[in-house]
Formats: structure tokens, C-alpha cells, sequence
């Protein structure tokens, strides 16, 4: 699979990541792709179906490489991920683009929604966008769990304790690192960002079943406090192979987000796709759906 777009960098800090830019290069309109765990620059098949489908549609596809790319989620956060998105985001108003959609996959979907639901972003005219889409947005602590994973469950209590005595940011054990992997590889990972994605409330916890509606102990987050406060209209894309993975009624609990959102997020589920629709049909499917729902924005 192969891209014909432009290379170019945006600054984050002292150091400049790159950007690569496809579809319509003319356009004012962007969507702004952001990978899931063990993604990077062109590690998401449907990305190269959706990019042409944009470029036929007249806007532009942005993919970008940011800190937790690749093994880098180990040791990372949401926060992290925002802030460089923040910096994206105002280096792509900066150069004319005047509509912006931030899309994830997987956990780049909370990317997305945390994105979308913090007040400060909400408030500032560089920073706000002017939707967001999110296709897989499963619950890590779910899929996890019901993958079999134990050790990663039988290390939770470890990185609670690290986390309480003020070493969050610390790798947890060698011997765990080697064995928690995605893709085959060891991975670094610390305790602050194991609790993130598979604990009870953790910052990563926004897709689980049992979140709550409104602010409850121990969640992080709420119905209410994510999708009930999206800045800007919102689409997910749910893949149906990711159902056996997570827990309760998906359909339902996609219908409690809808109810949350008070009218600004739509869903649809992609029938005979995989986690990451790998499938040609699914793509076109997938493509078919996203370029129908930017029409809003013409």
C-alpha cells in the first residue's frame, strides 16, 4: 500500500515530528488521523482507502507522528497526546486550514473524545475544532480481560501501590514489560499508564460498560462529563468484530452515548469488519460513511 501526499513537520517543544499530508492538497478542510496503540505513520489499513475517498471529496487526510506512536504509549498519557495535538492543531490553522476534524482509531479514539470534551479547548478559538470522529473505540480494560490477558490484571495492584507512593511515572518490572505486548514486542510500560487503560477509572476508562452517566467514585469520567460535553458533532464508527471483546449490549451502550451527547454524536456499526477494517468491503463501507457525514460542513 502505498501514499502520494506531502512530507512536511510541525514543532512540539524543541523537537520537530513530522506531518504527511494526502488526499485534496488544495483544500482548506482537513481531517487530522491519530492511530491507536502500536500505530504510527500508515500502520492503520483503512487509512489509504480513506484518504482517496477524502481527496474525491475535497478535503485533505493528515497523519502525524506523536510520542506514543509505535511502543511509545508505554510511557505515555492522554494528556501527552492532547498537548501535541493542541500543537497540531494550531500549526494546521497557522497554514489556512479553516475546517478541522480530529479522527482515531482505537484507543486514539480517546484521543478524540478527550479532545472534544475538555472545557479549555472548548473555549479557545486556535485550539477548538470543528468535529471528531472515533472508529473502534473499545474499552482497553475490556478487551483485555476478556482476551485473557491475566498478567496484565495480576500487575494492576503493583502499579496502584507505585502509583499512591508518588512512582506513577516508573517502569513496572522487567519481567512484565517483557511479557505485555501488543505486537510481539517487550514493552516499557509504567504503572501510571497500565492503571490508565485497564483500572477502574482510569484516564483511558471512557468506553467501558459500567461507566456511569453522571460523576461517580471511582470513575475518571462520566457519560455526562465526556460525550454530554462535545464541543462539535461527533461520529463513531464501531466495528462489529470488536463486540465479542467487550462487555454488555454494545448496541445499548452506543445508544447511551448518543442519549449523553444531547443530539451531537452519531454511530453506525461496520458490519463484517475488523478492529482495524482490513477488509475491502468494510473500507469502502467505513469511507462511504465518513464522507457522507462531512457533507455538513460544506
Amino acid at each position: 500500500m502505498s501514499l502520494s501526499g506531502v512530507l512536511s513537520t510541525f514543532e512540539v517543544g524543541l523537537y520537530k515530528y513530522p506531518i504527511f499530508t494526502s488526499g485534496d492538497l488544495t483544500s482548506d478542510k482537513a481531517v487530522v488521523f491519530i492511530g491507536g496503540l502500536t500505530n504510527g505513520l500508515g500502520a492503520v489499513p483503512f487509512s489509504y482507502p480513506l484518504s482517496e475517498a477524502l481527496g474525491k471529496a475535497g478535503w485533505k487526510f493528515i497523519q502525524f507522528h506523536w510520542s506514543s506512536a509505535y511502543g511509545g504509549y508505554g510511557t505515555g498519557s492522554l494528556t501527552r497526546d492532547r498537548e501535541e495535538m493542541e500543537a497540531l492543531v494550531k500549526h494546521l490553522r497557522e497554514t489556512g486550514i479553516k475546517t478541522l476534524i480530529v479522527a482515531g482509531h482505537s484507543t486514539g479514539s480517546q484521543n478524540v473524545i478527550q479532545y472534544l470534551s475538555n472545557p479549555s479547548i472548548s473555549q479557545s478559538s486556535e485550539l477548538k475544532v470543528e468535529g471528531g470522529i472515533m472508529q473502534a473505540p473499545a474499552s482497553d480494560r475490556e478487551y483485555l480481560d476478556l482476551l485473557g490477558s491475566k498478567e496484565w490484571f495480576e500487575m494492576l495492584p503493583l502499579a496502584e501501590q507505585m502509583i499512591k507512593d508518588g512512582k506513577g511515572d516508573e517502569l513496572l518490572p522487567k519481567e512484565f514489560c517483557d511479557k505485555a505486548n501488543f505486537g510481539g514486542n517487550p514493552l516499557p510500560i509504567t504503572a501510571y499508564r497500565l492503571f490508565s487503560l485497564i483500572g477502574v477509572g482510569g484516564d483511558d476508562d471512557y468506553f467501558s460498560d459500567d461507566v456511569p452517566l453522571d460523576p461517580q467514585e471511582p470513575f475518571t469520567h462520566s457519560l455526562s462529563s465526556s460525550f454530554g460535553k462535545l464541543s462539535a458533532p461527533a461520529l463513531v464508527l464501531y466495528s462489529d468484530a470488536d463486540i465479542k471483546y467487550q462487555v454488555g449490549d454494545v448496541t445499548e451502550k452506543l445508544q447511551r452515548w448518543e442519549k449523553a451527547s444531547n443530539g451531537k454524536l452519531e454511530w453506525k456499526l461496520l458490519r463484517d469488519a475488523s478492529h482495524d477494517v482490513e477488509q475491502a468491503e468494510a473500507q469502502q463501507v467505513l469511507c462511504g460513511y465518513v464522507v457522507e457525514w462531512l457533507k455538513r460542513f460544506e
